[in-house]
């Protein structure tokens, strides 16, 4: 039981080197690495072989990041984990010959799409990601539910909240699915085999449109979900929200 609630991590923090900076370096990567990278190869700035180096430094970030966690909290981190997909699957359409910027859009709708479908399909395991994404033992005092649970027999009812929560989450997705293929479409329209640079722009300007238009009403879907949930916990295990949110980390003497 000694790493039941392993040591938590900054949120800020996380976001910001599994997400922001890869989206930085691809974006800018170009601007601030391409030159000194092809002096060095002795090639063009504009070729696969500096948007390659430039695409694994970007990579490079959530996937050390990644490792880091999971030696230091022995659990995988999924942000990393979706820095790193989103970032090779952004990169990587760039350097392909022939991609478009229709490719593109499928690819921004895919992610959170197979996320949603991810989020259905482990309702039946073990580790559902509802677990991950609302009931998460670095936020909730899980094992104190359970206990509160088991006493008032309401076990059984709490399932069925969290498979209601689940599908919540679900739909968080698909609503992002649908935006982001949207809004990709209207803002990334420069083929990247036509000018690199100029779709790289594009897409950076779409990431920074996609908190207001896409995370905002994810994050409501989602705040909504976690509400549900809180209710649920006062009803079925009749647990206050205080009384199992996890207070900031202190350490130990």
């Amino acid at each position: 039981m000694a790493n039941q609630n392993p040591k938590r991590e900054s949120l800020l923090f996380n976001i910001g080197f599994n997400l922001v900076a890869p989206i930085l370096i691809l974006r800018k990567g170009d601007d601030w690495f391409g030159p000194p990278i092809a002096e060095a190869l002795k090639t063009t700035e504009d070729s696969a072989l500096v948007g390659s180096i430039i695409l694994v430094v970007a990579i490079a970030f959530p996937i050390i990041y990644g490792i880091l966690d999971l030696r230091r909290r022995k659990r995988w981190n999924m942000i990393s984990i979706l820095g790193a997909v989103s970032a090779l699957l952004t990169g990587g359409i760039g350097l392909i010959p022939g991609a478009t910027a229709s490719m593109f859009a499928v690819k921004e709708a895919a992610l959170p799409a197979i996320l949603a479908i991810a989020t259905i399909v482990t309702l039946k395991t073990e580790k559902p990601l509802v677990k991950l994404f609302l009931y998460n033992p670095d936020f909730l005092n899980v094992s104190r539910i359970e206990s509160a649970l088991d006493l008032r027999n309401s076990r059984e009812a709490f399932d069925l909240l969290l498979k209601r929560c689940t599908w919540y989450i679900a739909v968080s997705f698909i609503l992002s699915a649908g935006l982001n293929y949207i809004l990709a479409r209207m803002i990334v329209v420069t083929e990247p085999y036509q000018d690199k640079k100029a779709f790289n722009e594009e897409v950076g300007a779409m990431m920074g449109w996609s908190f207001p238009v896409i995370s905002i009403p994810c994050m409501i879907v989602t705040f909504f979900a976690f509400w549900q949930l809180m209710k649920g916990i006062k009803t079925h295990a009749g647990l206050e929200l205080e009384e199992v949110l996890l207070a900031p980390e202190k350490k130990d003497a």
